[in-house]
């Protein structure tokens, strides 16, 4: 994790400089003085390292973390040259830069320590890339149900889950405002919102953040006019209403919502729910209305 800035300055080859003296390299886990993972004196593995650690640009960020490793670079006579931190397969940071590194192939360096027997960061790397990837995927799928009208929206909503929170009052009043005279009768409005809701990872946690944006627009419908979609709703609306009737923000008006739905509207809802837990407390809170 990372933090952004303006660049500090920093000649990006000067590590590379204090590398050419090196003749040997100790990996070892951060933080701390951990116990070494690997020694490496093998000029031709130690300059295939250097290599590794070519520069492309220092961006003007840091990142967060203690690192995936240090290299501590020693000279010929044994002595201590530098000391080099990875991060997450992208960065280095060095003392001799304000700041941290962007690697030319931020692969490398892991690819050299893996065929050492320091698997354990490019496993990481290629887990986190599996992550990145289905968590885009993810994306796509929920911006390609968000309403027509609100599709230049789409980087604003997404942005919400790097910034944490929603839309602000004065956001989610102007995108509104487009929602109402795009789709003017409630009904359809709220089934177009409930198919947007469902079309992300299902969970009901509110995480990522930006999922739960249909819900702040859905708290401004009418309990009437939510329960009339609910019996209109096709599985995906339906899956979004019980999203919606899940969501933490919802839980105050959980049982005037529920109250105003018919006994077939409720054992739809029921039916549609992703786990038998979520299905107990839904149906908990049904009985208790009786």
């Amino acid at each position: 994790m990372g933090f952004g800035g303006q660049a500090m300055g920093g000649d990006p080859d000067a590590l590379d400089r204090v590398l050419a003296a090196a003749r040997g390299v100790r990996v070892r886990e951060m933080p701390g003085d951990a116990p070494t993972l690997l020694e490496e004196r093998d000029p031709v593995a130690v300059r295939a390292l250097r290599e590794a650690l070519r520069v492309a640009e220092l961006p003007g960020f840091a990142c967060m973390c203690w690192s995936d490793v240090t290299l501590d670079f020693f000279d010929a006579d044994e002595r201590p040259l530098t000391a080099v931190t990875l991060h997450h397969g992208s960065t280095i940071r060095w003392p001799g830069w304000p700041q941290d590194a962007l690697l030319a192939d931020g692969v490398r360096p892991l690819e050299w320590l893996a065929v050492r027997g320091v698997p354990v960061p490019l496993r990481e790397f290629r887990a986190a890339e599996q992550r990145r990837a289905e968590g885009d995927r993810i994306a796509r799928r929920w911006v390609a149900e968000i309403p027509e009208p609100l599709i230049p929206f789409a980087g604003l909503f997404l942005h919400t889950s790097v910034a944490g929170g929603g839309l602000t009052e004065p956001q989610l009043e102007e995108i509104r405002s487009l929602l109402l005279v795009a789709y003017p009768d409630p009904v359809d409005r709220i089934l177009r919102l409930c198919t947007w809701y469902a079309g992300g990872t299902g969970a009901y946690t509110g995480h990522p953040a930006h999922e739960r944006i249909p819900a702040q627009f859905l708290m401004l419908e009418a309990r009437t006019d939510f329960a009339a979609a609910v019996e209109l709703a096709d599985a995906a609306a339906t899956a979004g209403a019980v999203r919606y009737l899940l969501s933490w923000d919802t839980r105050k008006r959980l049982s005037h919502l529920l109250s105003a739905l018919s006994p077939a509207a409720r054992r739809k809802i029921l039916a549609h729910a992703r786990d038998p837990e979520s299905r107990r407390w839904l149906q908990h809170r049904i009985t208790g209305l009786q």
